[in-house]
């Protein structure tokens, strides 16, 4: 197959526009450098936003392996202060989403409509222009030599690390994120078997936030302030869930050290926040984390890239179509996708002041939160809660994206 687009990635954002495409009758090469989907870490909370766009992509949530909360909790030192049931099984709420499934399920998407062409395990090496495109040099998992293939048109959608952000090298602006974060999973507690649960315990310079997971484990993640995972990782796990459970409500607090031998794959994620400017060169174009990489508060790395994917298959299309100017319908997808990136990239860095904080001014502000979150038992608080803004973007987003194409 001759591809008319490569795509370099195939996580959420490389992987829903490669089923875009092909499905719309575009021949497109899909390059994957991991030979599956069973990362170490990937983000797997779909939020209203995320799920909409899946399902105007024609991906039904029924068909992926989800893990959808029951009950929403909030604990400030061990209390409970806020909880709310959600029992209509037709509302949008965040849901845990199987990411390796979800790809798999993309990827064959795509390969059936005949117009896909994956190269799973194989790495980018190089990129170097030529006349209409690029000549990129990929190396198989288990080769000794590289293949040389050449496209018109690239797509980086390769991640932090995007090799493609570095060959265009863009200017980027990166924001403060005081915070990392150790990911790994636990058995799952047996009442949170029967109802399913998302659970936000805080502290003065700790965050552990639990969902059931979609393989029915306990995935936690412990958020820490930056700089101190050094010391850190100079102890054993066990030692880590002794120190989890002292910022942890009764319950969990016993589970996590009951099972303190069990802690699944701990991970650390080194938070980063940072966005391109000028996503896009002759012949390529930046989406995903690639373009932005997200702060891990408010879950929001997966949505937005599933968000990109559409407004650039909106874009690039009808240019494809119709034999339009590429380039000039890739530096649309930026203008339209900048504003809601500067928006969730600004809302996102105000949590963490006040969650990790250690300071008396913090300690004050996460009471007036545990007040809050009482009061919401209050129909009108509860509806004014809702309609916030800050919420509200990080549910629904802040821009109106529909797939046009």
């Amino acid at each position: 197959m001759d591809a008319r687009i490569a795509i370099v990635g195939a996580g959420p954002a490389g992987a829903l526009l490669a089923y875009l495409l092909s499905s719309r009758g575009v021949d497109t090469l899909l390059i994957e450098r991991q030979s599956d989907f069973a990362r170490e870490f990937r983000g797997e909370i779909l939020q209203p936003s995320g799920i909409r766009a899946l399902e105007a992509s024609g991906i039904r949530l029924d068909v992926l392996r989800t893990a959808r909360p029951r009950f929403f909790e909030a604990y400030l030192r061990g209390r409970c202060f806020f909880s709310v049931e959600v029992d209509d099984p037709e509302a949008l709420i965040p849901t845990a989403v199987s990411q390796p499934h979800l790809l798999e399920h993309l990827v064959e998407r795509g390969q059936a409509t005949g117009h896909l062409e994956f190269l799973r395990g194989t790495a980018l090496r190089g990129l170097e222009p030529r006349d209409a495109g690029f000549e990129m040099r990929l190396l198989e998992s288990g080769r000794d030599s590289e293949a040389r293939r050449r496209v018109p048109f690239v797509i980086g959608a390769d991640g932090r690390a995007s090799l493609v952000r570095k060959r265009i090298a863009p200017r980027v602006v990166t924001r403060s994120t005081p915070l990392d974060i150790v990911w790994f999973k636990l058995p799952l507690p047996d009442a949170w078997k029967v109802a399913p649960r998302g659970r936000f315990e805080m502290g003065g310079g700790h965050l552990l936030i639990s969902v059931n997971s979609p393989d029915d484990q306990l995935q936690t993640a412990w958020v820490i302030i930056k700089g101190t995972y050094g010391a850190l990782r100079k102890r054993s796990p066990a030692e880590w869930a002794e120190e989890m459970a002292a910022h942890a409500d009764p319950e969990l607090a016993e589970h996590i050290l009951l099972h303190r031998d069990s802690m699944r794959s701990p991970f650390l994620l080194n938070a980063v926040t940072d966005r391109v400017v000028g996503w896009t060169a002759p012949g390529a174009l930046l989406i995903g984390d690639a373009a932005h990489t997200m702060s891990p508060v408010g879950g929001q790395g997966i949505n937005l890239a599933l968000r990109d994917a559409i407004v650039a298959a909106n874009e690039l299309v009808p240019a494809l179509r119709s034999g339009g100017d590429l380039d000039t319908a890739a530096a649309r997808v930026e203008s339209l996708r900048a504003r809601e990136i500067d928006r969730v990239q600004r809302i996102a860095a105000v949590p963490p002041r006040i969650v990790m904080g250690t300071t008396a001014a913090h300690a004050i502000a996460r009471r007036g939160l545990a007040m809050l979150g009482r009061l919401s038992r209050f129909g009108a608080i509860r509806e004014g809660i809702g309609r916030n803004p800050v919420l509200s973007a990080l549910l629904d987003g802040v821009t109106e994206v529909h797939l046009e194409v």
